[in-house]
Formats: structure tokens, C-alpha cells, sequence
């Protein structure tokens, strides 16, 4: 009888256990999908010129907004400088921020000769001071 009951434990335990380690095959559309392929980070910090109206800098907003419809994007960030307390590394002198999130260095190189991307910049480019651009790959 001990036996038995050892036995329909582990049963139950693996029944609760094995479903929990299962690998889910579906497909999936998010880039966190393909751990093995990370793809590629295009980081873009704006310093904009003095003077400009609040429906420049909304204009501008949703310009930077609208870049994460270039076809090779897969994901898009917009931000502003986070109130963090102040550090020696940390610079938030910037006025916004774009993260673009690419497969690879051809999807980053057709976004920056897409029809998005050059709209966006001949809409603003008047609007910046300084522009700096990190791009970096993504480690597994």
C-alpha cells in the first residue's frame, strides 16, 4: 500500500510538474520570441533648439511617434529625460529620447532610407540642436 501511494504521488507531482516545463511552440509576433536572435538597439538622443511652441515640440512628438510604422521596426520607445536622482553618469540634459528596435543591420540600414524615416527628418531636423545616435547589438 505504500508502495502504491509513493507511486500516485510522484504521478500527481509530475502531472503538476511536466506541463509547467513544456516549450511552447506557437509562433509568436513579439521580438522576446527569438531569444537566440536579440537584433539590434538604433538609441537616438535629441537636444532641440530654444524657442519652440508647444505645438512644435507636439508635432515633434508625434513625428518620433510615428517612425515605429517603418515596416523594418519591431519595436519603438519615445521618452523624455527620467527624474532620477542626480549621479556623476548620468547625463539627462537631453530633451528626447528613441529607442528602435531592429532584427539585424539590414532592417536598421532599410529604416534609414525609408519613406518614414525621411519624412521625419525633413519635417524636424530644423527642430534640432544636437542629435546623437548609439547603435549597439543585442546580446543573447
Amino acid at each position: 500500500m505504500m508502495h502504491r501511494t509513493l507511486w500516485l504521488t510522484c504521478l500527481l507531482f509530475l502531472g503538476l510538474l511536466l506541463p509547467a516545463c513544456s516549450v511552447n511552440t506557437a509562433q509568436s509576433t513579439s521580438p522576446m520570441a527569438t531569444p537566440s536572435t536579440p537584433g539590434m538597439a538604433h538609441t537616438v538622443y535629441f537636444w532641440l533648439k530654444d524657442g519652440l511652441s508647444a505645438e512644435e515640440l507636439a508635432s515633434f512628438e508625434a513625428g518620433m511617434k510615428s517612425l515605429q510604422a517603418a515596416p523594418s521596426v519591431r519595436r519603438a520607445f519615445v521618452g523624455a529625460p527620467a527624474a532620477t536622482p542626480s549621479r556623476e553618469v548620468v547625463d539627462n540634459s537631453f530633451d528626447y529620447s528613441l529607442v528602435l528596435w531592429f532584427d539585424d543591420v539590414a532592417g536598421h540600414d532599410a529604416y534609414q532610407v525609408s519613406p518614414t524615416h525621411l519624412k521625419f527628418v525633413e519635417d524636424h531636423e530644423a527642430k534640432f540642436d544636437v542629435v546623437k545616435v548609439f547603435d549597439n547589438m543585442l546580446l543573447n
